[in-house]
């Protein structure tokens, strides 16, 4: 484009200098806004299988109690991984659950002021045989027009307070609640998360 106007010895404007630089400048920063799925890769190396099959629990403190989670590293090793990768960076420290929709859904890893907040990538769907039932944990996504690959949020995550078989298929089941259910039901929109930890299982 630009080799086409300079050989053809275009006059250009003051103003129409300006537009051409403003839009060169778009041309530049646009692939951060369109990056292809497959661009947006995690910031993580996986480890070795048998030490992704360690990480089978976790505990999610709230300002309303403590809820233990048991994970499915054999499912949605790509997911655990990830959740012990943040965890460990304090990534959720003073996030807030800012989606509850009772009798529905809590969703956390962001904040009432910035929903939209991640960690800057997505993860691949790991759909599996895991339904989409009452404390069933999964990721986040957005929706299939903005997201035709269906993958999974980097950061967001959410607990079902009822069966959703709709979901199924279409969001990443990586856990579910073992204790702590009734804690899960009194989040409110705005209730911060203290801290999650993904503990390693002894051999």
């Amino acid at each position: 484009m630009f080799r086409y106007l300079f050989s053809h010895r275009i006059f250009l404007t003051q103003k129409a200098l300006g537009l051409l630089l403003v839009y060169f400048c778009l041309f530049l920063s646009f692939p951060l806004f369109v990056c292809s799925e497959q661009e947006q890769i995690q910031y993580f190396k996986m480890p070795p299988q048998q030490e992704v099959l360690r990480l089978k629990s976790a505990l999610i403190e709230t300002e309303r109690g403590n809820i233990y989670i048991e994970l499915f590293p054999e499912e949605a090793p790509l997911h655990v991984v990830n959740f012990k990768y943040l965890s460990d960076q304090g990534y959720y420290q003073d996030k807030e659950f800012h989606l509850v929709k009772p009798d529905y859904i809590v969703q956390g890893g962001a904040t009432l002021k910035d929903p939209d907040i991640g960690p800057g990538y997505t993860l691949l769907p790991e759909f599996n045989r895991n339904r989409h039932i009452r404390g069933a944990l999964g990721m986040a996504r957005r929706p299939d027009i903005s997201n035709p690959g269906r993958r999974s949020h980097g950061g967001q995550f959410h607990i079902f307070l009822t069966e959703v078989p709709q979901f199924d298929g279409a969001f990443t089941v990586f856990g579910r609640v073992l204790r702590g259910m009734e804690i899960v039901e009194k989040i409110k929109e705005g209730d911060k998360i203290i801290n999650i930890t993904v503990f390693v299982r002894e051999n």
